[in-house]
């Protein structure tokens, strides 16, 4: 066997999951629905389409990490926990090759869940509007690929550290408090962190480039900046809180570093929980 093969394997068992089906459902619902229901007031078709998948956004920012984190948090965790990591390495599998044979597929997964829910959004916009700007869709779906990429490569980590479901639960809730939660909850937020440790114990002037530099550490940020590269003006989102004079974006806090944000979460938690993996007692 190889990477592959386990990935084969382990994608036709997670693909049998009713849990992520009925997910998959209900969110290709919702994003149909949204699809079919959203017109926009005044402008043209095209318009209300692009205005339709910024709505899309706003809710798959939030969504779309519980997706990841529950397709992938028992990834390696219920192999070690059920024993059937022994299985798999007395085949002629390595622990690189089930460590990466479980991240593609894992992958694959929450890949194809995306691109589920970007095609009723897409059918139900197209219904209702008529029309389909295919580059903007697809550009969209790349981005949202990616930051989707970017939760499972940190649920298969997380997973490979601990060897019981209850730590694997813990983890993986854990990571949405700290990158998802904390990072929009009013009044809890890094941002108002980061503002309180400068101004209250450090004693400097207020700076909100230096808070929104802080809150762009985390991928919703950072997903939401980069669609900004896709929409139009008119549809873009105000990612970052700014005083009304402040004029451009310094290049720190531009669309393209979410590109950096995003190589990061992606290759650092694969590597750490590659490390801790190769190391971890099996026994």
């Amino acid at each position: 066997m190889s990477a592959i093969a386990v990935a084969k394997k382990d994608f036709r068992s997670a693909r049998r999951s009713r849990s992520l089906w009925l997910v998959a459902t209900l969110l290709g619902l919702l994003t149909a629905l949204i699809g079919y229901s959203y017109e926009g007031y005044q402008i043209t078709p095209t318009e209300s389409v692009q205005q339709l998948f910024a709505q899309i956004v706003l809710l798959l920012s939030l969504l779309l990490p519980i997706v990841a984190l529950v397709a992938s948090y028992m990834s390696i965790a219920g192999e070690r926990e059920s024993g059937g990591v022994k299985f798999l390495l007395s085949l002629p599998n390595t622990r690189r090759d089930v460590f990466l044979g479980k991240f593609c597929s894992r992958l694959a997964v929450v890949g194809a869940g995306i691109v589920f829910m970007f095609l009723t959004a897409t059918v139900g916009g197209v219904a209702r509007n008529g029309t389909l700007p295919v580059g903007f869709v697809v550009a969209l779906l790349a981005i949202t690929l990616v930051y989707g990429g970017v939760f499972v490569s940190i649920a298969v980590a997380l997973s490979s550290m601990v060897a019981a479901r209850s730590k694997a639960i813990a983890a993986a809730v854990g990571s949405y408090f700290l990158l998802v939660l904390l990072y929009v909850v009013p009044g809890l937020s890094v941002f108002m962190l980061a503002q309180w440790v400068h101004t209250t114990l450090l004693g400097f002037d207020t700076n909100l480039d230096l808070y929104n530099a802080v809150s762009y550490t985390s991928p919703l940020t950072a997903y939401r900046q980069a669609t900004n590269m896709v929409f139009p003006e008119s549809a873009e989102q105000r990612v970052f809180r700014r005083a009304s004079d402040a004029g451009e974006l310094p290049v720190y806090l531009s669309e393209e570093v979410s590109l950096f944000v995003f190589a990061v979460w992606l290759v650092v938690p694969l590597v750490v929980g590659y490390v801790r993996f190769q190391g971890a007692d099996l026994e």
